[in-house]
Parts: structure tokens; C-alpha cells; sequence
């Protein structure tokens, strides 16, 4: 008998730490994107959705759907719209390269030096809509993937079968 209840409660305490776990590796980079065009060459206007529990906008809002922008064309990639003239974009780096750099991600993206490669983002054009229990908003964002590529090379994090040809 005290087998059983020692084995019930370590299954209540396994259960309860691992929802623990996965709500703290809950990204705050998560976020969709939706391509509305391309600009220049290496250029991407995007449509970013983030959702959020309170329908106020702060400014931490702006901050964290830009952040999600850049995250997802470095590791996620673009998801191509043949309609808007969008081709499918693979991520910069690996998936994994995020845990094996994390220290240069973490400076990155809370230090700010990710709004470099943002030459646009519209304020105006935040739509917010009910949904559920929570708010999607969404803006534009315009990102100089290129220009974020070549920083990444330059810095060591991207690395590939070109560079062995250099």
C-alpha cells in the first residue's frame, strides 16, 4: 500500500513539474507570419500576428511582434504567397542554433540590435480583433533579410557549405 501512494504521488509531481517545464519553453518569439510582398532585393514586408490576453496595446506589443519578425525569418523562414509575389524563404540558421548560440541570441534580440534590420513597421496599420479568450494583433513589418544574413556570417553564428569555397 505504500508502494501505491508513494508511486501516485511521484506521477502528480512528475505530471505537475513537466506543465511547469513546458510553460516556461513557451517562446516570447511566438508569433505568425504572413508575407505581403517583397521590396528591394533581400527586402520582406510581412504581416505579423502575436496574441495577447488584454486588449490595450503597449509598447512592449510593438517590441515583441518586431522581435517575432526577426526570430521567425532567422529560424522559421518565410511561408511563400505566389499571389503577393512572395517566394518561400528558409530560415537563416538551423533550429538548434538558437540553443548553441544563446548567449549572442539572448544580446540580440533584449539589447535591442534586432530593430537594425527592421527598415519599417507601421503603428498605423496594428489591427487588433477579438479572438477567443484573447486578442490577435497583428502589424506590418518590413525586414532587410539580407542585410540580417551577412551580420549573422560576419559574426560566426551562420556558417554553411559556402564558406568552405571562399
Amino acid at each position: 500500500m505504500k508502494k501505491l501512494i508513494f508511486l501516485v504521488i511521484l506521477l502528480v509531481c512528475v505530471s505537475v513539474n513537466s506543465q511547469k517545464k513546458y510553460k516556461d519553453l513557451k517562446s516570447e518569439y511566438n508569433t505568425q507570419v504572413e508575407c505581403l510582398g517583397t521590396g528591394v532585393e533581400g527586402v520582406q514586408v510581412l504581416k505579423v500576428y502575436s496574441f495577447k490576453k488584454r486588449r490595450k496595446v503597449k509598447q512592449k506589443d510593438y517590441a515583441k511582434i518586431k522581435r517575432g519578425a526577426i526570430f521567425t525569418v532567422i529560424f522559421n523562414g518565410i511561408p511563400g504567397v505566389p499571389s503577393n509575389g512572395c517566394e518561400t524563404q528558409p530560415g537563416i540558421l538551423e533550429e538548434d542554433d538558437y540553443e548553441k548560440n544563446q548567449s549572442y541570441f539572448d544580446n540580440f534580440f533584449k539589447g535591442g540590435k534586432f530593430s537594425q534590420y527592421i527598415s519599417l513597421s507601421s503603428q498605423s496599420s496594428m489591427d487588433v480583433i477579438k479572438m477567443g479568450k484573447g486578442y490577435e494583433i497583428s502589424m506590418n513589418v518590413t525586414v532587410r533579410r539580407d542585410a540580417l544574413a551577412k551580420k549573422l556570417k560576419a559574426d560566426g553564428i551562420a556558417t554553411g557549405l559556402k564558406n568552405i569555397f571562399d
